[in-house]
């Protein structure tokens, strides 16, 4: 297996096995990946790959924000592991940089993937909208039953739950983040996010609940630019996963399709098992351009 994930870093070192910094960041990286299935390769696609080039981050760059993941995650108490990071990061450094836009997060507990977005956020230019009560999860209609079909587990959340104080995070963040790119909005999605102002080009959300989904969806949906993406930590509960097939809700209350949710109750495939990262995309008119062609489909002759 360790050789596997030599073989997939492999091009990673050789490039810049020059620099003694980064050689040591690679023979620790490689000590580490064996323990998560598939990570090496998320991780070899993200640091090898195109995202971040436009605005002059490149594979050092990254290894480097890899490592720093992880030294967030064994700093602060997270409910994501640093392979979503690595993720999101990748979505965030491959916005085009003439796309203007803040990045958003809801739902941020003790701030360890605010801290992690920050840093990310601190390479392209854009602030980070964090966003939360800071008092843990509001009420949830009388402790309904969560279920994750995936995995077979189900369980219950109560009022309090996941709290981070807006002290304790903004803490967390300059210890480990860059607290300079953030700016904290506190209180109640369905009242909070009204004063949202500008375009928003990333969402993250982490919110736990129907009700705190659809107020964030309510507010950012309109502000994201088209092509944005909003990935969500909550792919793997049935409930929620709902809302974004719920046509006559997204018809009515932003006048647009539901766009679903890809990664519908299993997550993306960062593991063998599953993952509770899901994502959608705005796409308001189908642009060919944007899409390649492929040779079991068939196409009609087009102007």
């Amino acid at each position: 297996m360790k050789g596997m994930f030599k073989r997939l870093l492999r091009p990673l070192a050789d490039g810049v096995g020059k620099l003694p910094l980064v050689r040591g960041l690679v023979g620790r990286e490689l000590g580490r990946v064996a323990s998560e299935p598939w990570s090496a390769a998320v991780i070899d696609g993200f640091v090898n790959g195109p995202a971040g080039a436009a605005y002059g981050v490149g594979a050092a760059d990254k290894l480097g924000l890899v490592e720093q993941f992880r030294g967030v995650n064994s700093e602060i108490e997270s409910g994501t592991s640093p392979l979503v990071h690595v993720v999101l990061a990748r979505e965030i450094l491959s916005i085009p940089p003439d796309v203007r836009g803040d990045v958003i997060e809801c739902g941020v507990w003790k701030g360890a993937s605010s801290s992690s977005l920050s840093l990310v956020c601190s390479k392209v230019g854009r602030t980070l909208v964090v966003c939360d009560s800071f008092e843990g999860l509001p009420g949830d209609d009388g402790m309904r039953v969560h279920v994750g079909p995936h995995v077979g587990v189900y369980g219950y959340y109560k009022k309090g739950m996941f709290a981070g104080s807006l002290d304790e995070v903004r803490e967390n963040i300059r210890r480990c983040g860059s607290l300079e790119t953030c700016r904290f909005v506190k209180g109640l999605f369905s009242e909070s996010l009204r004063g949202l102002d500008g375009p928003l080009a990333f969402a993250f959300l982490d919110v736990d609940l129907v009700s705190s989904t659809r107020d964030c969806l309510r507010h950012i949906w309109p502000r994201l630019v088209e092509n944005g993406a909003v990935y969500t930590d909550d792919a793997g509960d049935r409930d929620i996963v709902k809302v974004y097939f719920d046509e006559a809700w997204w018809r009515q209350t932003l006048g647009c399709e539901a766009p679903g949710l890809v990664g519908s109750g299993c997550g993306l495939p960062l593991n063998p098992t599953a993952s509770s990262l899901g994502y959608t995309r705005k796409m308001t008119a189908f642009d060919p351009a944007m899409w390649r062609k492929t040779s079991f489909l068939y196409y009609p002759k087009e102007p």
